[in-house]
């Protein structure tokens, strides 16, 4: 962002060149990193262009960053309105112009925070409310497109309320208190109904809602709207609730606690300036969070509004619907005309509203619905065409948003004719199970592209459901990982790597490993599933030989409670004699002596991950680590396979799952994931102090299995290689800075290949709402996405057989709408586990992370990634062998039933034949980690 950054130094200083020198002394303060660079400071570049290209970039943003009080909004003795003084970060000379002009202007400020109000939303747990908004006209109260859409959706020629947690509407008020040190929602008024949202084609980012009609909204004057600019010099302000946002978003917490006071969703006041101002946009650098959105921003003089405030980049550059927009759409009333797409219930007739520019037809026959329009209104193709695969993906946005209210999922899909992925592109819609018989009666076609209707994957319906079950905010203590011994930054230096592979090797190489442990030794692991009764041997053999092993794991592996279910256990291989819990083992380990510790890490939104304690990482103390895309599993990641089999394998194939691991002699390396192994288990607390079990959904899972086609065996099999020398190796982890450590590294990965890519991973979570962009997740898929398009030679291996959970044919649809062949460049293979990636045959990617959303993000996992052509080569030659015996992903779904989340806690009354029951929080294990076959 450097270029924003130097924008606003240059607004700067056109504002107040007095203090030119001051910002050339703090630019020139920075070089060196000493007393010669302070002392330089004394003989001022020519200009400030040039201290600009001379500065780092640590040096700008101070100067950003120091500019940009907030204060906080507060009511006198006598209950009035004012602007808190004195409880804010004064950094810098134009901070303190600012405050000096807020105090000035207070009088004119002060009075219209009562016509800002907070969007309260009750109905969905862990979000209170869903952004700012502000009265725009009587009984009216104008916010962002993007924050009404997260309560609301179309609904026949209106819009309702989205059913929150438990299947139950959201309620919302309009609540202008929620001070600091005063949270009460002061004057609230419920919402009684989303009058308009813009369309997602349209840029202007605005949605009107109507308050209900109670007295009291007669003290809520609408605010006066700014006719014409506002000159660079004039301070603004925005007034708005900010909310804390993660360190994937901010990644200087430090500096957003300080400016902040580390209070949030409260009423603030935030001046600033301008930036540019365009006749559909006006950008201006007041400081913000997410909250904010819905904001006003006001002119500090004069108090009128030029612009609603809706997205922006933290402390440089935000953006706002100008003044000019928001007078047209109050002055023609726009929420008070309906919707202008075509309209439809979920049974009976379909009606027609308003729809300017475009032809509508609707046909009802033998019950079913069909709504077209005409070419060139709604996709603008030649009649007769095929739409482009861009404009089917806008109409799939539309519907989801505009169809019937049950939908849980739309995309751009293609028909199963058995032509490669099908013909021309068409929407397709994801229910439940349970309503697949409902949606008979829905339209065959929206905005004239063909509508098919499936039952949705259980990923689908969990990335639809409200916050308390898709937790995206977690309290991983990236602040407590400061010293050199956490730092996740790339090591070159003397090491020994032992590459291999699962099912041929996997076993033998980790108990080799464990057996290396002597006594007085200390194992450190970080495990998601054990499951294995050779895994339990080989830790109680190195616990005989007086090894301490100090254990941290996911909850699906720690002990079952008195009267818990075993058979629920998600990890558990039924029938399977080499499966069974380690946790069985804890007990007796600890009651005989044994130097052995364990504790389960926390999850949910007060805990160390999101969902998943998914990492699979040893390391002893002298300096080597196994790291691993499997679990400690005997029946699938790490299987007894002996020499004999081994010699048969390209005849019979061998048994588990292909997983890939290292085994690494590193010094830093190893010091870098045990201290954050051990961090982890500071941070989860005694085992014994899990507590009673609180209610847990569940999920209706279909009791058949899938068929799928069996892995043919590989035409060779791969001995470990071990190499050695002066190596440069990245650590990789999540959720440390909220996945940006694990993001960034892989997308300079990806970015970096000029000849080759391949990559082997379990699925791809493919986001089931075009029009929302999930981050870190979606800009990987992204960068994959284009070297698909650019590249000679760049291919992805999924998994077969995990079509309940995660449908390999939404990332064939997917790459195929982009324009990928996906003929040539995606397949996918039974049994494979491997979470890894080759590129231009020189670096490789190893470790557990998956590619969900949480994967990338909230979940804890461990990757490296090895620049060496050695074992670059290794795992491209494994990749190669799994490719030779891998499938097309199919264009058709063949398994019947789909799992489906129940909207209630507890016990069901009764369980549909061919359905079991089980905790949503293990399914979902296997759905998010890609660990249903291990």
């Amino acid at each position: 962002m450097r270029g924003e950054d130097t924008d606003f130094i240059h607004r700067l200083l056109r504002r107040r060149p007095e203090l030119e020198s001051d910002v050339k002394r703090k630019l020139a303060s920075r070089q060196g990193g000493g007393p010669e660079g302070i002392e330089s400071a004394a003989v001022a570049p020519e200009t400030v262009e040039d201290a600009l290209r001379r500065a780092d970039m640590a040096a700008i943003e101070t100067i950003v960053s120091e500019q940009r009080p907030v204060f906080f909004a507060a009511r006198d003795a006598a209950g009035q309105p004012r602007i808190d003084r004195e409880n804010a970060a004064i950094r810098g000379a134009e901070a303190r112009f600012l405050k000096d002009r807020l105090v000035e202007r207070e009088a004119v400020v002060a009075p219209l925070l009562d016509r800002i109000g907070r969007i309260d939303v009750e109905g969905i747990a862990g979000m209170p409310y869903v952004g700012t908004g502000w009265m725009i006209d009587d009984g009216i109260v104008v916010t962002n497109r993007h924050v009404a859409e997260v309560i609301a959706r179309r609904s026949g020629q209106g819009y309702s309320f989205r059913m929150g947690a438990f299947g139950r509407p959201v309620t919302l008020s309009f609540a202008t208190g929620h001070l600091h040190q005063d949270d009460s929602p002061g004057l609230s008024v419920p919402v009684a109904s989303v009058l308009y949202i813009e369309p997602e084609d349209s840029d202007v980012d605005i949605a009107f809602l109507k308050l209900s009609a109670r007295p009291e909204i007669g003290t809520l004057s609408f605010l006066p709207i700014l006719r014409g600019g506002v000159p660079e010099t004039e301070p603004l302000c925005v007034l708005g609730y900010p909310a804390k946002a993660p360190p994937r978003i901010i990644p200087d917490q430090a500096l957003m606690r300080d400016l902040y006071r580390d209070v949030y969703d409260v009423k603030r006041v935030a001046p600033g300036f301008v930036a540019r101002q365009e006749p559909r946009l006006i950008t201006h650098d007041c400081t913000t969070l997410g909250g904010n959105s819905g904001s006003a921003l006001v002119v500090m003089s004069t108090g009128e509004v030029a612009g609603l405030h809706f997205a922006g980049i933290y402390l440089r550059e935000n953006q706002a619907v100008p003044a000019s927009l928001l007078h047209d759409y109050r002055e023609r009333r726009r929420w008070l005309r309906p919707p202008s797409v075509e309209a439809r219930t979920g049974r009976g007739p379909a009606t027609t509203a308003a729809a300017p520019a475009a032809t509508i037809t609707i046909t009802v026959a033998d019950g079913r619905v069909d709504v077209a329009v005409a070419a060139g209104a709604g996709l603008g193709g030649a009649t007769g065409s095929a739409p482009p695969a861009s404009a089917v993906e806008a109409a799939a946005a539309a519907f989801l948003r505009e169809g019937p209210r049950t939908l849980v999922a739309a995309r751009v899909g293609y028909p199963e004719d058995g032509r490669g992925d099908g013909g021309a592109p068409l929407i397709m819609a994801s229910v439940r199970q349970s309503q697949l018989v409902e949606s008979r009666d829905w339209p065959d076609s929206f905005r004239g592209v063909p509508v098919r209707y499936e039952a949705a994957t259980l990923s689908e319906q969990w990335d639809a459901r409200a916050t308390d079950e898709a937790v995206t905010d977690i309290a991983y203590d990236d602040d407590a990982r400061r010293g050199p011994e956490f730092q996740l930054e790339p090591v070159t230096e003397e090491m020994t790597v032992r590459a291999h592979l699962s099912p041929e090797h996997g076993l033998e190489e980790f108990e080799n490993f464990l057996a290396g442990a002597g006594a007085g030794a200390r194992l450190d692991a970080a495990m998601y599933e054990a499951q294995g009764i050779r895994i339990a041997e080989g830790i109680e053999e190195a616990l005989a030989r007086g090894v301490e092993v100090e254990l941290t794991i996911d909850r699906r592996s720690a002990p079952k409670e008195p009267g818990e279910d075993a058979g629920e256990d998600a990890g558990r291989d039924a029938g399977d004699p080499l499966t069974a819990p380690v946790s069985a083992e804890f007990a007796r380990w600890g009651g005989q002596g044994y130097r052995f510790r364990y504790r389960v890490a926390p999850s949910g939104a007060g805990g160390l991950v999101a969902s998943a304690y998914h990492i699979k990482v040893t390391v002893r103390d002298d300096d080597r680590f196994w790291l691993s895309s499997g679990n400690w599993k005997n029946g699938s990641s790490l299987p007894p396979v002996d020499e004999a089999m081994r010699v048969r394998a390209t005849e019979t194939d061998l048994p588990g799952n292909r997983d890939w691991h290292v085994v690494t002699a590193s010094p830093t390396l190893s010091e870098r994931f045990r201290s954050h192994i051990r961090q982890d288990h500071q941070r989860s607390g005694e085992p014994a102090g899990r507590g009673a079990a609180a209610p847990r959904l569940l999920v209706l899972v279909p009791a058949a299995t899938e068929a799928v086609e069996e892995r043919r065996p590989p035409s060779r099999v791969l001995p470990p290689l071990e190499v050695s020398g002066r190596i440069r190796a990245h650590p990789l982890l999540t959720p440390d800075r909220g996945g940006r450590i694990y993001s960034d590294a892989v997308l300079d990965l990806i970015r970096s290949a000029r000849r080759t890519l391949l990559f082997q991973i379990p699925y791809i979570g493919m986001r089931g709402n075009p029009a929302v962009h999930r981050g870190n997740i979606d800009e990987l898929i992204d960068a994959l996405t284009e070297k698909l398009l650019t590249l000679d030679d760049a291919r992805v291996l999924l998994r077969a057989g995990n079509s309940r959970f995660s449908d390999n044919r939404h990332v064939a649809w997917y790459l195929r709408s982009k324009g990928v062949d996906t003929d040539r460049c995606l397949r996918a293979i039974e049994n494979h586990h491997a979470k890894g990636m080759v590129v231009d045959g020189e670096r490789v990617l190893v470790g557990s992370h998956n590619w969900s959303s949480q994967g990338v993000s909230v979940n804890r996992d461990a990757s490296v990634i090895f620049h060496d052509r050695r074992i670059a080569g290794y795992f491209a030659e494994a990749f190669e062998i799994d490719w030779d015996r891998s499938n097309r992903v199919p264009v058709k779904r063949f398994v019947r039933e789909m799992p489906e989340i129940l909207s209630f806690v507890g016990e069901a009354a009764s369980t549909p034949p061919g359905f079991a029951l089980r905790p949503l929080d293990e399914a979902m294990g296997d759905a998010m980690n890609g660990d249903a076959a291990g």
